[in-house]
């Protein structure tokens, strides 16, 4: 019985063949409908085995194609439920991004190490920043690096919105 679950999982990994083998049958089942001068009718003995390879070639390319439409609409669905997240910022969060703007404007580098923060001269504490960091992460308008986490840089949409923040309050400071 392993030999059926070996062709099945080679049939799999061959996905042309796979396509190949239900592109035919469909074509010589339906064929005839649709271009008769070029397809002849299909014998009574010969639509059983077709349908069977249409069937079994069908779901072994469902197999194939649900898992990449599955993967697209989660990233998708994900970026989208980010972008909503990142509408509604906590003042911490909005502080630290501005903050952060601050830092990355003055200096030569466009990330910032959260380990050579002042943290007696800020209104909050190192725990409380950790958790901001961790919401702005979680809101897609920050990363951390992968190999150090203390080292901390805007996505596209974080930067975009800690423009939209910093002018905001340059024009508020204006207004005063």
């Amino acid at each position: 019985m392993d030999w059926l679950t070996e062709i099945i999982k080679q049939l799999q990994t061959s996905r042309a063949f796979v396509t190949a083998v239900f592109i035919v049958c469909l074509s010589v089942l339906l064929g005839n409908a649709f271009a008769p001068s070029f397809i002849p009718e299909v014998p009574d003995n010969w639509k059983l085995p077709l349908i069977g390879g249409l069937i079994f070639s069908g779901t072994l390319l469902a197999f194939i194609i649900i898992p990449f439409f599955w993967s697209y609409f989660s990233k998708v669905l994900n970026s989208k439920s980010q972008e909503i997240r990142s509408l509604n910022l906590s003042s911490n969060e909005q502080g630290f991004l501005y903050v952060m703007a601050l830092i990355i404007e003055d200096s030569r580098e466009d990330f910032i190490n959260l380990s050579n923060l002042n943290y007696d001269a800020m209104e909050i504490s190192k725990l409380e920043t950790q958790e901001v960091v961790s919401n702005l992460v979680n809101k897609g308008l920050i990363e951390t690096n992968l190999f150090d986490s203390t080292l901390v840089s805007f996505t596209i949409p974080g930067r975009s919105k800690a423009l939209e923040i910093k002018s905001s309050s340059t024009q508020a400071r204006r207004l005063r």
